[in-house]
């Protein structure tokens, strides 16, 4: 199965430059249509000069509505109400799998393995005859909610 990439390929290349000839072609048909006069015979096949101005102004008014009333207020409508507590911390993460939100205090425990890093023993070295302090790394903490609190002390202690 071939693998999904944006990289240029013949296939594309022959279909890009065909959809590119083709729209060039039909912008030309529709800027001649627009200003030439045509007297062919072809009235009641050709709309109206009038569509060469509405059509394109119909499309850019409808893009303004959708860029700037639709959207916005599509993702309005998507949003948690401002008291909601999803607004502030992801509850999924912030509490242990099917704890239900009750209280803000529920938040602010925290493990006491997170706040504790252990002590290793030093290692009598042969090759020097010295002591060491082993080198020894935490797991990295799987993800979990910050306190507010916790970060302005981190930042701004």
């Amino acid at each position: 199965m071939p693998e999904h990439s944006p990289a240029p390929t013949p296939h594309r290349a022959i279909y890009g430059f065909a959809f590119y000839m083709l729209f060039t072609v039909l912008f030309i048909v529709y800027v001649a249509w627009a200003y030439l006069p045509v007297n062919l015979g072809l009235h009641s096949y050709l709309p109206d000069k009038y569509f060469a101005v509405f059509v394109p102004v119909l499309i850019l008014v409808g893009a303004f509505m959708f860029a700037f009333f639709f959207y916005p207020a599509l993702n309005l409508s998507l949003t948690a109400d401002i008291d909601s507590i999803t607004t502030v911390v992801d509850p999924k993460l912030a509490l242990a799998k099917g704890t239900k939100f009750t209280s803000w205090s529920q938040l602010q425990v925290e493990s006491a393995a997170h706040k504790t890093a252990s002590r290793s023993v030093p290692i009598d070295c042969n090759t020097c005859n010295t002591s060491h302090m082993p080198k020894t790394r935490r797991p990295i903490a799987p993800l979990r909610f910050l306190d507010l609190q916790e970060v302005n002390k981190a930042y701004y202690n």
